[in-house]
């Protein structure tokens, strides 16, 4: 049992005629919620909601979402395929006497609004799922949802906040490689883990919450200089957007190299400025970043830029 089981739900969401065959596009279902559904929500989750019991106006909105997600990225899988046949005498392809295939580019414009209509509904699902977190206990608990915990941006909106992702959590969970990689880099070495968990803990503390800002600021604008040589973002103007699926006709940004150059200097340079604002605020205030104190009392307490990044 998958999300989508036959033609009448299918319909609901993509284009189809009503003698559809759904086994045509039953492998690449499976094959969709299994790569982009269960690893976003995990496997609890998915069992969950294929049940038949569930009521919950706000869970079956949500499952409707996924339902959707599924269908088109389906056919965006399926799309070079449905049309092709394997039989004991070859491979054949479909091609009525009174009908035309449809051009490059209309193929073009079609399988990308199967690939945007999927991914938007998925990361509408997602949103949705965080808005009512304690409704999916399963998620919140597993691996799908927890990584986040333990960076200084822990949701998509966080991240949003400082930098254009279009509100996608696809896009942030393409980026938590680099954040990590971010922590690892900068933060660890200036900080402490004991201090950055201090700062992590989101307490109300005015000074507390100012250093949360400019932690997530900084950690921002490093993430985005290091994720524009990755290959892996169309970087639009100031936005940043993964590349869900790499298609033929797309480049992999829309930027020249000069000007993404530009960005990754602009960021990494406010990141750096961010930091040293950071810094200046422990250091203020000895008296709640006590360990901060400690650890730089054994260096020189000044921010280097080497090639590997900052270090005191």
């Amino acid at each position: 049992m998958n999300l989508v089981n036959d033609t009448l739900e299918l319909q609901e969401h993509v284009n189809v005629s009503h003698n559809f065959d759904f086994d045509l596009v039953k492998p690449f279902i499976k094959r969709a919620e299994r790569k982009y559904i269960i690893p976003n929500i995990s496997q609890k989750e998915y069992d969950r909601l294929l049940s038949d019991a569930i009521t919950d106006a706000d869970i079956l909105k949500i499952k409707t979402l996924l339902t959707e997600a599924s269908s088109n990225l389906a056919f965006h899988l399926g799309f070079t395929q449905l049309v092709v046949h394997v039989t004991n005498y070859g491979t054949v392809q479909t091609d009525l006497e009174n009908t035309n295939a449809v051009d490059w580019a209309t193929r073009r414009d079609l399988q990308r609004t199967y690939v945007q209509a999927g991914f938007e509904a998925l990361d509408d699902a997602l949103k949705a799922m965080e808005l009512y977190l304690d409704k999916f206990p399963d998620w919140r608990d597993s691996e799908a949802f927890t990584i986040f915990d333990e960076n200084f941006n822990k949701r998509t909106d966080e991240f949003q906040r400082h930098f254009n992702i279009s509100n996608s959590r696809k896009t942030f969970i393409a980026l938590k490689p680099i954040i990590r990689e971010v922590e690892e880099q900068y933060f660890l070495p200036m900080l402490g883990k004991e201090t950055m968990d201090l700062i992590k803990r989101r307490s109300v503390i005015p000074v507390l919450m100012r250093a949360l800002e400019l932690a997530q600021k900084a950690e921002v604008a490093l993430t985005i200089a290091k994720s524009v040589d990755s290959g892996a973002f169309i970087m639009t103007g100031s936005s940043a957007i993964y590349r869900w699926e790499q298609l033929p006709w797309e480049k992999s940004s829309e930027y020249s190299d000069e000007r993404l150059e530009k960005l990754r200097e602009a960021k990494q340079n406010a990141g750096e400025e961010y930091l040293k604002k950071l810094k200046t605020l422990l250091q203020e205030n000895p008296e709640i970043f006590p360990n901060y104190i400690s650890n730089v009392s054994n260096t020189s307490g000044n921010i280097l830029k080497l090639k590997s990044g900052l270090a005191l």
